[in-house]
């Protein structure tokens, strides 16, 4: 099994973690990727935590993990929290592969997502 993971901060308000829980609903209804499974995890304040969501995706089998850093900016948990939450779990589970992507503020092209929705306004 192939996974996704979109990795974010997390906080004590309710509406902002489930606006992140609701962009992963919306990935995984999305047919032209490749993912069996969509979820998103949280770094603190909230569950799922994402050594958590990892540990259940390996008891689902999954075979390679890619985490999707969503922040903009590479603060310590881009750079440092989630690569050693990464790190850990590969020990935990040697079996599973896997891939972190540039955090959302580093996305090519994100300047063109950018000006395409201010011009809107």
């Amino acid at each position: 099994m192939k996974a996704l993971i979109i990795a974010a901060h997390g906080s004590r308000k309710k509406e902002s973690n489930e606006e992140i829980l609701k962009l992963a609903q919306k990935v995984a209804k999305i047919r032209t990727h490749d993912f069996d499974s969509v979820s998103a995890a949280f770094i603190q304040f909230t569950e799922p935590l994402l050594a958590d969501e990892i540990d259940g995706l390996a008891e689902r089998n999954a075979e390679k993990i890619v985490v999707f850093p969503y922040f903009l900016g590479a603060g310590s948990h881009v750079i440092k929290d989630i690569p050693d939450i990464i790190y850990d779990a590969g020990d935990r589970h040697p079996h599973i592969s896997f891939s972190v992507p540039p955090h959302l503020g580093r996305l090519a092209g994100i300047e063109h997502l950018i000006i395409d929705e201010v011009s809107k306004y």
